[in-house]
């Protein structure tokens, strides 16, 4: 799961910020709390303390950098020294921090009034970025397969078992694919047919009952899902 921390003292300014980044996230097909949630903090001591009782609570931070008592960014230098890796956006109405931040590592520095077109470029580009490298983890003939997702092309529902096309060949998992449904990432992954799930990414083209992957192999599109696989796949190509 995408895990979002925000951090401004500014309260209305804060849940306007969580409604945005909800917003954007939500019309990209991903669903809050199952792909993301997002956490508010007035203060940045409470965040602090959260981070280092553990170090990947987070993936993205968007912190003010003045607070009412406390810095963002010395905030953020704390974190750093303790090898805390994810993502930090400033968003602040202060130009004068933006050569001062670079040793923090940040991803962006947005300032108030927030452009928001730029913000949804940031955030889905960090999100994606996240996800790059991410696995499908399953027990396979006694053994622990580790599937990494950018190689599946489909999933298939098949004789008491869920078969898992990759680029070459495939693989059988003694398991039911609604059980392997809620480990895919849904901004990537949508039911096609009561047997199938597909990689939208590797989709090149929709058609009336079928879906043409990029390898040039077809998946089947039931009447029932047609609709949806569309407007999925016009959402993740969006993205």
């Amino acid at each position: 799961m995408y895990r979002i921390a925000i951090c401004d003292d500014d309260e209305t300014f804060l849940h306007h910020l969580s409604r945005k980044t909800e917003e954007i996230l939500s019309e990209n097909a991903l669903i809050r709390g199952t792909d993301f949630e997002i956490e508010s903090f007035c203060e940045a001591a409470p965040m602090q303390r959260r981070i280092l009782e553990n170090e990947t609570a987070f993936q993205l931070l968007l912190l003010d950098i003045e607070l009412s008592t406390e810095n963002g960014m010395t905030l953020a230098k704390t974190l750093r020294k303790h090898q805390v890796t994810c993502s930090i956006i400033y968003i602040t109405s202060h130009r004068d921090y933006v050569f001062d931040c670079f040793d923090t590592q940040p991803l962006w520095y947005l300032l108030k009034p927030v452009d928001f077109e730029k913000f949804r470029d940031i955030l889905l580009s960090d999100y994606r970025r996240n996800y790059a490298d991410a696995r499908l983890v399953l027990k396979i003939e006694g053994r622990l397969i580790s599937i990494p997702y950018a190689d599946i092309y489909a999933l298939e529902a098949t004789q008491h078992l869920t078969r898992i096309w990759l680029k070459d060949g495939c693989r059988d998992w003694n398991g039911a694919l609604s059980a392997l449904k809620p480990q895919l990432p849904t901004f990537s992954f949508c039911q096609s047919h009561n047997s199938y799930i597909l990689n939208l990414s590797h989709v090149k083209e929709i058609q009336s009952a079928d879906a043409l992957m990029d390898d040039g192999r077809t998946f089947p599109i039931s009447r029932r899902y047609h609709d949806q696989t569309l407007d999925r796949y016009f959402a993740f190509l969006k993205l």
